[in-house]
């Protein structure tokens, strides 16, 4: 496992939702916005509430990757990938908060009674802050 660094654990914190990217059936690309957690320096946990593509593909190849990335100058941006496991119905899923779900409308505030958590286990992270010296490389 690798550790995340301060910088982008607060960076993960601050925002509410990241992309995270996963790969289909056929070899094609998706990105979601998911609600992150941080529960701990290698671990990212998210929670499942559609149950639609990202989910299909991460049941099939349980690999995904994640950017987050500062606002402003001087725009210090990360990439993160790992391996993933689902939970459903159990103590994992139990343990997420409300704040997965904010933001959604009140038709899918019912899900959370069966949504499922995602948690990723850190891998690889690698520096995507814009600059020549630094941009795609891998950090841990």
């Amino acid at each position: 496992m690798v550790v995340m660094p301060d910088a982008l654990i607060a960076l993960l914190k601050e925002w509410h939702s990241v992309p995270v990217a996963t790969t289909g059936a056929d070899g094609m690309p998706n990105v979601a916005a998911k609600s992150v957690m941080v529960r701990d320096p290698e671990t990212i946990v998210w929670g499942e509430l559609y149950f639609m593509q990202t989910y299909e593909n991460l049941t099939r190849h349980p690999i995904a990757s994640l950017c987050v990335w500062e606002w402003t100058p001087p725009f210090t941006a990360y990439k993160v990938k790992g391996r993933v496991v689902i939970h459903r119905h159990d103590e994992v899923t139990a343990a997420l908060d409300r704040s997965v779900w904010a933001g959604h409308t009140g038709e899918f505030a019912a899900r959370i009674e069966g949504m499922a958590a995602v948690v990723l286990t850190v891998e690889e992270i690698y520096d995507q802050t814009p600059r020549i010296e630094g941009a795609g490389k891998r950090i841990a």
